[in-house]
């Protein structure tokens, strides 16, 4: 298993050992598992040769890759994602064709199949169009575990934004935003967005290593139905013990808030639909998550039962951004009102 020490690959990890398997980490950074106990062996670099690759499956049933540049904090290059998340891939999967008996799950993204934005409902019987270079060099290396296992004993994972424990990312930020004793101008926000339960992803891995009906299959994973911002806000402030204090705000103050503070990106995003179906995999035997509302709402519940500590300096670079925010917006309706008065 490469990725073991990420945000799916804790969870994996757990659940593998719950149903049996033997798991032999793959990485770079040995130190995180030899303190735990767990077996490991060194990743090969993506510019070493397959027969490095293969020297680590000597003892291996199967493989689940999920290493990968996902989201860096610093800008990565084109090359740099093809190496890393195609390269190695590709690698990989050859020496796995010489060595393995079983299955080879590699967790792919939604953003091989489509950008970040789509109209209608994304299904893998679409013709993939990704839009940005992380998405383009994981459809490269899914052609490549395609064409190196040509068995068949491979499945392809698409998963779309994933939520659990730990998270990071947009999902953590409306999670401190969530938490803030503040009501959020968030019911204008209708674009609808496909989920997924990170318990959810890792049934879905350890289904389609021992599913003979997802050999050689591309699948979407989510759960069952999109959610919009305002209701995962709302899930989260019901698990947090909290009233959802959310409110509709005319969404030519929000276009003017957005331009003002540099985020008409992101409102853009916020605002339009990612929606994919998962039903092809759930035709093979998984289960889905039916409500992410709900899930996520007792996701909130289980941090805040816990005592985890929400990052004060965090909350207070929100609330700053709040009250610029609103300021500029002030200053912006009285000058839009000064403009208006004069003959």
């Amino acid at each position: 298993m490469t990725g073991a020490s990420g945000f799916i690959g804790v969870e994996l990890v757990a659940q593998l050992k719950a149903n049996g398997y033997w798991v032999i980490v793959a990485t770079r950074n040995p130190d995180k598992f030899g303190r735990n106990g767990m077996e490991w062996v060194r990743l090969p670099s993506p510019d070493e040769p397959v027969e490095a690759f293969e020297h680590i499956l000597g003892r291996v049933n199967h493989i689940v890759h999920l290493a990968a540049i996902h989201t860096p904090q610093f800008a990565v290059s084109a090359d740099t994602y093809h190496s890393v998340n195609c390269v190695l891939t590709a690698k990989l999967a050859r020496a796995a064709h010489k060595t393995i008996s079983g299955k080879f799950v590699f967790v792919s993204t939604v953003r091989a199949q489509c950008g970040s934005l789509h109209e209608g409902i994304a299904l893998e019987s679409d013709p993939p169009q990704p839009t940005d270079d992380y998405g383009r060099a994981k459809l490269a290396a899914e052609a490549e575990v395609a064409a190196a296992l040509i068995r068949g004993n491979y499945t392809i994972l698409r998963p779309v934004l994933v939520y659990g424990a730990g998270m990071k990312s947009n999902m953590a930020m409306l999670l401190r935003l969530a938490a803030l004793p503040l009501p959020l101008p968030l019911n204008s926000l209708t674009g609808k967005r496909s989920l997924l339960d990170r318990g959810a992803l890792c049934r879905a891995i350890i289904h389609c290593l021992n599913e003979a009906s997802t050999d050689g299959g591309t699948f979407i994973v989510s759960d069952r139905i999109p959610v919009t911002i305002p209701e995962i806000v709302a899930a989260m402030r019901r698990g947090l013990g909290r009233n959802h204090s959310l409110f509709s705000c005319p969404p030519w103050i929000l276009n003017i808030a957005a331009r003002m503070t540099g985020q008409n990106d992101r409102r853009r995003r916020l605002n339009s639909d990612l929606v994919a179906s998962s039903a092809k995999l759930q035709s093979t035997g998984w289960d889905a998550v039916e409500n992410p509302a709900r899930r996520i709402e007792e996701l909130s519940d289980t941090l805040a039962a816990s005592g985890r500590p929400l990052n004060r300096s965090k909350l207070l670079d929100i609330r700053k951004v709040w009250s610029a925010s609103t300021t500029k917006l002030r200053q912006g309706l009285a000058s839009i009102s000064r403009h208006e008065r004069r003959p």
